[in-house]
């Protein structure tokens, strides 16, 4: 499966908290291929800066999970990562997957060794990539 790795980066605030984020570009053929109906979220708090983003250890600690994680998902083709959303104290990963159980069986597998992270997941159905076309809609500059 190929996969784009074609990023935008945009800036934003909500509730008088900056937020940036990350959302991956081209992925319509996955999109409408029907395969990753789900919409999964991965949620971890961090302690942040008075900004609310995260410390450089912070970053440097969220980024070395998240790309163990991705890589090993994508590669099983269980989930796509789509965007990611930091600030307000909070990284949220948004991933479109086949199963929300599959995906939680590759998370507890993949971080078995380390202790308990400070992590929530949820996830719904979302066959149409509503959040997803949304996101692209709302920061994403396509040519």
């Amino acid at each position: 499966m190929q996969i784009s790795n074609d990023w935008f980066v945009a800036e934003t605030e909500f509730e008088n908290k900056s937020f940036i984020i990350r959302g991956r570009l081209f992925l319509d053929t996955i999109r409408l291929s029907g395969k990753f109906a789900t919409r999964i979220a991965l949620v971890w708090e961090y302690q942040g800066d008075v900004q609310g983003m995260p410390t450089e250890k912070e970053t440097q600690a969220l980024d070395s999970l998240n790309e163990k994680l991705r890589n090993i998902l994508e590669e099983k083709e269980i989930a796509i990562l789509t965007a990611i959303h930091i600030g307000g104290k909070t990284a949220r990963y948004e991933y479109y997957g086949i199963s929300a159980e599959k995906f939680s069986i590759v998370l507890n597998e993949t971080f078995s060794e380390y202790p308990p992270l400070p992590i929530k997941i949820g996830a719904e159905s979302d066959p149409e990539w509503n959040n997803y076309i949304e996101t692209i809609q709302q920061f994403a500059m396509q040519p």
